[in-house]
């Protein structure tokens, strides 16, 4: 199968470029400066950022000189979401506002990630202080206080040299729409689960006319694609549609044939392959009855595929002698590399915690993130030496790509063996669903765009049509928007896109939200689609 390249930008086409203004005597236009710049975004998330930092340092001094509003369990959900908000925006400058620069401006991006990683041994500090036994102590509160208010003079004056040095130089060196697209770039590497958390925040912490400033940013900032623009502002305004879906799941009378049986699980069509396994209709092969956890399978089984086939590129270059096309098997390993890591971070935060089973992969994903690393820094090197790299470089390239693959192998076996048992268990389809999706939006905007093509051209067409249908009908409603982004992504790794929504659902999820917001009310339309789905659905795989 086609490994997709990730680029920075993939999800965006370039946004429009703005009616040029009046000229400052640098020959740059002076509202875009001041104003209009796609850069001054930076700026309201450096407000709110300083607001939570406040916020932060205050409750630790009411609880360091006893005085009311502070306790040690809300001081620590603080800690937790300001960290949290805080990595992910270092995380993105370092992925793509840093490396661009770097190109144009030598000898300046380098100090700021090194400034990140010095504001995250700060954070380390701070949560070894909150998780210490002596909680009671006046010292102990004492040494809190201080530990934040380093925390905010450290982040606080690391934003204000950004503010006197990086973004006039974005400002100088980049025209509008190459700030346009990076700061696109930016925030399609911030996690979904995150930027839907991140947006809301960040206009909630600026004032009503900077909000106003800040739509026009995005205008300006989003490609001109309506479901982007939807899904963007939707996070940004917080809207939360009641998930009228819920309701209908848990009226039985609602119930297309296809429900659940008796032990909460839907019966699908199946039969035996020649190995006398059972195959479910839904792309299942652990039993007659199909769990929609079981998808995992289907991305285990994709990352072995494309390990085995980096493992096999190595051997051909070490065959060859040939690294002419080294940059795109660096790429290739990049993007899967990318793949793992986010799975794992599934696993860590929604998987295990949903299981509740004292299981860790810690030790795990920590160890193949490693090995990734070394693999990046071995084709580096390999690409440095050129042509007078020796026989060990080819050597140790195939060892590492066959070392990677068999450490994951060994990784998805356990947790196949360990962890899937235990949802199928204890949780029914509708929340194996929920964790699937969730386990999804872990990945960036950016890396999801290549992923869902990848993965479902990897599949057959009955697996591919119950991947979308179970992502379809597990997202929220508020989701709507963005789940059909996803489906049209998906549907570009079938054969000649064709579109997976008519094989899975009857109709693309596109012309049925139109179709179903026209003909039912603005309250109505939602609840109707999704049971014109479901309906659909269970009438095409599903026994009665």
């Amino acid at each position: 199968m086609a490994t997709p390249e990730i680029q920075n930008g993939s999800v965006s086409v370039m946004a429009a470029a703005p009616v040029a203004g009046p000229l400052d005597q640098n020959g740059h236009s002076a509202a875009a400066l001041r104003v209009s710049s796609p850069i001054r975004i930076f700026l309201f998330f450096h407000k709110a950022i300083r607001a939570e930092l406040d916020g932060l340092h205050r409750s630790a001094m009411a609880l360091a000189t006893n005085r009311g509003g502070g306790n040690i369990e809300q001081l620590t959900e603080k800690c937790h979401f300001l960290r949290s908000i805080y990595k992910h925006h270092c995380n993105a400058e370092d992925e793509v506002i840093f490396p661009a620069l770097d190109i144009r401006v030598k000898n300046v991006a380098r100090t700021y990630s090194l400034e990140h990683e010095g504001e995250s041994v700060l954070f380390d500090q701070l949560f070894a202080l909150l998780n210490n036994a002596m909680k009671n102590e006046e010292s102990y509160k004492r040494e809190l206080a201080s530990c934040t208010g380093a925390l905010k003079t450290s982040i606080s004056q690391h934003m204000s040299k950004e503010e006197e040095q990086v973004f006039p130089l974005l400002n100088e060196k980049f025209s509008f729409e190459e700030q346009a697209s990076l700061v696109w770039q930016f925030l399609c590497s911030i996690p979904v689960n995150m930027i839907a958390e991140f947006l809301p925040w960040l206009a909630s912490s600026i004032s009503p006319d900077e909000r106003q400033d800040m739509r026009k940013c995005l205008h300006k900032i989003i490609p001109a694609e309506k479901l982007l623009r939807q899904i963007i502002f939707t996070w940004m305004d917080g809207l939360k549609i009641c998930n009228k879906r819920k309701c209908y799941e848990d009226d039985p009378r609602s119930r297309s044939s296809g429900s659940p049986n008796e032990h909460g699980h839907r019966s699908c069509e199946s039969s035996q392959n020649s190995d006398g396994i059972i195959q479910s209709d839904c792309g299942a092969t652990t039993s007659s009855l199909y769990f929609p956890i079981d998808d995992i399978l289907l991305w285990h089984k994709a990352i072995e595929k494309e390990l085995i086939d980096i493992a096999e590129a190595a051997r051909t270059i070490k065959l060859n002698e040939d690294f002419s096309d080294l940059s795109a098997f660096n790429r290739r390993l990049q993007f899967i590399a990318e793949v793992c890591i986010f799975h794992s971070i599934a696993e860590d935060k929604v998987i295990f915690p949903a299981v509740d089973a004292e299981i860790s992969f810690v030790h795990e994903h920590a160890e193949e993130e490693s090995e990734f690393d070394k693999f990046r820094c071995l084709i580096e090197s390999i690409e440095s030496a050129g042509t007078n790299s020796s026989a060990e470089f080819y050597s140790k390239l195939c060892s590492q790509a066959d070392h990677i693959m068999e450490t994951v192998k060994k990784h998805f076996r356990n947790e196949e063996i360990q962890v899937l048992p235990l949802a199928r268990k204890h949780f029914s389809p509708e929340r194996q669903r929920e964790l699937l999706y969730k386990s999804l939006c872990v990945m960036p905007l950016r890396l999801i765009e290549c992923f869902l093509p990848w993965l479902v051209g990897s599949m057959g067409e009955e697996e591919a049509r119950c991947l979308l249908y179970n992502m379809l009908i597990a997202a929220p409603a508020s989701d709507t928007a963005l789940v059909t982004l996803f489906s049209g992504w998906a549907c570009k790794g079938r054969p000649g896109g064709i579109c997976l929504s008519s094989c899975a659902i009857g109709g693309c999820p596109v012309e049925e939200i139109k179709e179903t917001k026209d003909n039912f009310g603005r309250t109505n339309w939602l609840v109707a689609l999704l049971a014109q789905l479901e309906q659909k659905f269970f009438s095409q795989c599903c026994l009665g």
